[in-house]
């Protein structure tokens, strides 16, 4: 229900909605399930972090979520920071650390930005989790969950996310682009990311059969 409320816009024509931080939380879930000496307390952390990376709820309709404005949301909305606080409480984590690995989420497509986000990542992390040498790969991890979840359902449904994606771009005033465009090489990068093995067998086939929709362009 915290979430339900926090995603503005029309949720069938745009990707950054619910059904996207369901996902990414879903498959943050089952990914955790397969390494049992991760202790519950990182579990619900970084499961926690894939569900609240992109509440936005300031943002206009149909454009992207921005993970600054989560950020700032998470640390000045009064509901969202008892959420925090009781969940640290239970499960040994602090508001800080999750606000700290949903910034491994940002991404852009420019190599340099891409760059400066990946090191703001590092510098909140090592201020609140010290010199733990998980959180890198964790936050490494949670980044490519992120952007591979939506792909790992039916072609359609991948074809409905990312005609969303367009339209907001769109609505933000960037440059528009055609979905192939959009996707094709992004998901070939996916496809060759090393932590694609780690995913089960049925999710590989179901993102290759994505892969190969959107680059013969159908």
């Amino acid at each position: 229900s915290f979430l339900a409320d926090r995603h503005p816009g029309e949720q069938e024509r745009i990707y950054h909605g619910l059904a996207h931080s369901c996902e990414v939380a879903d498959l943050t879930a089952r990914m955790l399930a397969s390494w049992p000496r991760v202790p519950k307390g990182r579990k619900i952390l970084l499961i926690l972090a894939a569900a609240l990376h992109d509440v936005d709820p300031h943002r206009p309709h149909g454009t992207p979520a921005r993970v600054s404005a989560t950020i700032h949301y998470l640390e000045n909305d009064p509901e969202a920071s008892a959420l925090l606080a009781d969940f640290g409480e239970r499960y040994d984590f602090t508001p800080a650390q999750v606000r700290a690995l949903i910034l491994a989420t940002d991404y852009s497509p420019f190599p340099e930005e891409m760059q400066a986000k990946r090191d703001h990542f590092v510098r909140a992390s090592r201020g609140v989790f010290g010199d733990d040498p998980w959180v890198p790969e964790w936050g490494r991890r949670l980044a490519y969950w992120d952007q591979i979840s939506t792909y790992l359902d039916t072609v359609e449904k991948a074809r409905r996310r990312v005609a969303g994606l367009a339209r907001e771009l769109r609505a933000d005033a960037r440059k528009p682009l055609g979905m192939s465009d959009i996707s094709s090489k992004f998901l070939a990068g996916l496809r060759r990311d090393p932590l694609f093995e780690y995913l089960p067998a049925a999710d590989r086939r179901r993102f290759d059969a994505a892969l190969a929709s959107f680059a013969r362009g159908v």
